[in-house]
């Protein structure tokens, strides 16, 4: 997460997404950074609205003065990526080699997503919840969400709040580069679990960028 309520954003860095590059291009000129620890680093929507808001309140900046923006990618190149990472032979060499998901192709790693594997080699948690409101489904809580794949738009949007002078670096890539394989039975069942996101992501296909209605239920 990157705080920048004086030049009226704040960004919620969801994994997968150009974080490390947000970071780096915009660490410099935020108030308040949270890096190292993932789970401040990619502190979600529900968690921003009862811990950071109100400590930004009590600083001065009230809610309505800063819009909370994420970027977001195309689902299932979110859960490739997520694949990627986890086949880097880097993580086997850890003390914890428990992320590591060794040789399996993306199709045996979409299985046990989809299955709801909980042995740590595979993601657990999806984007459309990364957005949403405490409660029931998927109330978007984000002012606006750009797509991942639309850098000239969201970049363009955060050179003119800053002033320009940014330089968004290509960080953290996976090094394995396996062509990823899908039967067309598991990608109709990823893509029907992946209907919130589609929801969303269809909003940002246009113009790369979405100003959501007020707790909009996407996949309602």
């Amino acid at each position: 997460m990157l705080a920048l309520p004086a030049h009226g954003f704040v960004v919620l860095s969801m994994p997968k997404c150009a974080s490390t590059a947000l970071e780096e291009a915009l660490g410099p000129r935020a108030e308040i950074v949270f890096k190292h620890n993932a789970q401040l680093k990619h502190l979600n929507c529900r968690t921003f609205y009862r811990t950071v808001g109100p400590t930004l309140r009590l600083a001065g900046y009230p809610r309505r003065d800063y819009e909370l923006v994420c970027l977001f990618r195309e689902p299932i190149s979110w859960l490739e990526s997520w694949w990627r990472y986890r086949q880097d032979q880097r993580l086997a060499r850890r003390a914890d080699t428990s992320t590591f998901s060794g040789n399996l192709t993306f199709e045996e790693y979409t299985q046990r997503y989809l299955d709801g594997d909980a042995t740590g080699a595979v993601v657990r948690g999806r984007p459309a919840r990364f957005v949403s409101m405490k409660g029931e489904g998927f109330q978007v809580g984000m002012n606006r969400i750009f797509a991942l794949e639309a850098p000239d738009v969201w970049q363009g949007w955060l050179q003119e709040k800053l002033g320009g002078g940014l330089v968004f670096p290509t960080a953290n890539r996976s090094r394995v580069q396996t062509p990823p394989e899908l039967s067309a039975a598991l990608r109709r069942r990823l893509e029907e679990h992946f209907a919130p996101e589609y929801d969303i992501y269809e909003h940002l296909r246009p113009t790369g960028q979405w100003v959501p209605p007020r707790r909009y239920p996407a996949g309602g």
